[in-house]
């Protein structure tokens, strides 16, 4: 039998351009507080403000004090590059609790990037705890998360914080590294397998030793000598 005609396609219609999203710009630098502010062709609802943007909010009633409420709300949702979008109801209650507000961005560092209160339910024992990070940055010490844990429990000791309200389980070292801007730095081989505490309490109980011979009767086995000061 003759071949029969070869099947035909039936040819497809060319698709269109893709449909890029506007992309969101991002704070440039390093450490700039984070906003919900989005162009205003793009934003259509509402949504939960950083600390940073009503810092800024604040900032322009304070230079509008004529200006109305309403008025206000409008303003920041009509900018273009980057719109607030609030109610007028939402605005009168951040003004009345706005002392609550500036004291939460005063509290932490990254207080301006969050849009929710950190709920602390012991702010002395965090302060101690962060004065003590700190206090082991200057000397060039490593802080993990097991050392974290070890510190608070300490710390929650020695101010007879009641059972009840210790933190238990390692679910608040992430929040407590991110509000205060703090990241853990992992050691590998045979630094990593270190107690840097346990090292600094040998290094004190060697000198202490050592110091009752003479220089020349004191003797470096291996890497003694570099714990030996």
């Amino acid at each position: 039998m003759p071949p029969g005609p070869e099947p035909t396609r039936k040819p497809r219609e060319k698709p269109g351009p893709y449909q890029r999203r506007p992309k969101v710009a991002q704070p440039a630098q390093k450490g700039t507080p984070k906003t919900a502010a989005r162009p205003a062709q793009t934003t259509s609802q509402r949504e939960n403000l950083t600390g940073h943007d009503w810092m800024t909010i604040y900032a322009y009633v304070d230079e509008h004090p004529g200006m109305s409420q309403g008025d206000i709300v409008r303003h920041f949702a009509s900018q273009a590059d980057g719109a607030l979008i609030f109610t007028q109801s939402t605005l009168s209650r951040k003004l009345k609790s706005r002392p609550e507000i500036e004291k939460r961005v005063a509290s932490y560092p990254n207080a301006l990037s969050s849009k929710r209160a950190r709920i602390v339910t012991r702010p002395d024992v965090e302060r101690a705890l962060i004065l003590w990070v700190k206090h082991m940055e200057e000397k060039g010490e490593t802080v993990n998360g097991p050392m974290l844990k070890e510190k608070r429990k300490r710390f929650e000791q020695q101010f007879e914080v009641p059972e009840a309200e210790c933190l238990q389980g390692e679910g608040w070292v992430l929040p407590f590294c991110k509000a205060y801007g703090l990241r853990e730095h992992r050691r590998h081989g045979e630094a990593g397998s270190v107690d840097l505490q346990a090292v600094e309490e040998e290094r004190k109980r060697l000198g202490m030793v050592l110091v009752t011979y003479a220089p020349r009767d004191r003797w470096n086995i291996d890497e003694s000598s570099f714990f030996a000061l």
